[in-house]
């Protein structure tokens, strides 16, 4: 079941990414500023939505009343599948860096949207890269960017919430950014735990937003605390299985 409902949904989605620089970063290079911006946002916004509708995800979104405007937004999300992403910048709109494994530079197209989005790279299995990885995040959000970042660490296997490492945070605190959580429940049946071709009904909920620019000590003592209790008590809340 599993390889003929991917199958069916590649003969749709691999022509939308592979057409994607003609008319996504063809149409970009012409343009500059926030016009190209916008242009290759919008592409991956069409992506993205696209990604789930042909794998039979329906993407409900809750709480895009609590995005901030602006930058230096630090998003925090629990992690179930690689359709995250796809849930990140389609169904819920939104637009940040992401910390990415090195082995994407390497993959064609692929690569495009990473630049695109302004990825970190990073080599898994250098602590070095790992340190690097957080100060050129700082960097990003500080000069007024927006970064994705999963507390986990990696992909839950079950679905439900694994450990959430508190040395994450850091990246916030250290650039003073406003934190964001997002909760992420359902995603896993949509591709790597497909069962059959019945619609697949995933939620992404945005929670308020946690300014971390004047908190004391006793406040980034908790700050673990405040950002994933807030995941965890949504993920509770939403229906539906992991």
């Amino acid at each position: 079941m599993k390889p003929i409902r991917i199958a069916f949904a590649a003969l749709f989605i691999l022509p939308i990414l592979i057409l994607s620089p003609l008319y996504a970063f063809l149409p970009a290079a012409l343009m500059g500023g926030e016009r190209k911006v916008r242009h290759l946002r919008r592409c991956g916004h069409f992506i993205g939505n696209s990604i789930c509708f042909f794998l039979g995800v329906r993407v409900h979104v809750d709480g895009q009343e609590n995005n901030p405007e602006g930058g230096n937004i630090c998003y925090m999300s629990n992690h179930q599948s690689m359709l995250d992403i796809a849930a990140f910048v389609g169904a819920a709109n939104l637009w940040a860096s992401v910390i990415v494994k090195a082995e994407l530079k390497k993959v064609p197209i692929v690569n495009m949207w990473c630049n695109a989005i302004e990825c970190v790279y990073i080599e898994r299995k250098s602590p070095h890269d790992a340190i690097k990885a957080i100060f050129q995040g700082v960097e990003k959000l500080k000069s007024g960017g927006n970064m994705l970042i999963y507390p986990e660490g990696t992909r839950s296997k079950t679905g439900e919430l694994g450990e959430m490492k508190s040395g994450s945070l850091k990246l916030a605190t250290r650039a003073k950014a406003t934190i964001v959580p997002i909760t992420v429940k359902g995603m896993r049946p949509g591709l790597e735990d497909i069962r059959n071709f019945r619609i697949v009904h995933a939620y992404v909920s945005i929670g308020k937003p946690i300014p971390t620019a004047g908190l004391d000590d006793e406040g980034l003592k908790v700050l673990d605390q405040v950002v994933y209790g807030a995941i965890a008590k949504r993920y509770a809340e939403l229906p539906g299985r992991s």
